[in-house]
Order: structure tokens, then C-alpha cells, then sequence
């Protein structure tokens, strides 16, 4: 009894961007805390997080006009 893997068929393979979602997770949560522990609000957080997708969002918009 074989525990080698079949091998791959690299034509049939189609490359995969890896998850970060965990990572992401985290840095959010570090980042949270380490702004509130340095006197932020929620209010300067909201406006924060308000100006960062008014960033993502023209990037993305940049990406869709190419």
C-alpha cells in the first residue's frame, strides 16, 4: 500500500490566491486596539475606516478602468 500522493496534473491546475482572512483578522484587531489604547475613539475610528474604503474604493475603481 502506496502514501504517495497521485501526481498532479499541472494543465488541469489553476493557481490560487492564498486566504488571508485570518491574518487580516488579526491585524485588524491589533490594529483596533493599538489605536484605541492610544486615545482614539470610535468616532476617529469610524472616520479611519471611512477614509481607508473611500481608498480601497478608487482602487478598485482604477483596476476596473485598465
Amino acid at each position: 500500500m502506496s502514501d504517495s500522493l497521485p501526481p498532479k496534473n499541472s494543465a488541469s491546475m489553476q493557481p490560487t490566491a492564498p486566504d488571508h482572512s485570518a491574518g487580516v483578522r488579526i491585524l485588524a484587531r491589533s490594529f483596533y486596539k493599538e489605536l484605541r489604547s492610544s486615545g482614539y475613539t470610535p468616532k476617529h475610528l469610524l472616520a479611519l475606516s471611512t477614509e481607508l474604503i473611500e481608498l480601497i474604493t478608487l482602487d478598485l475603481r482604477k483596476a476596473d478602468a485598465l
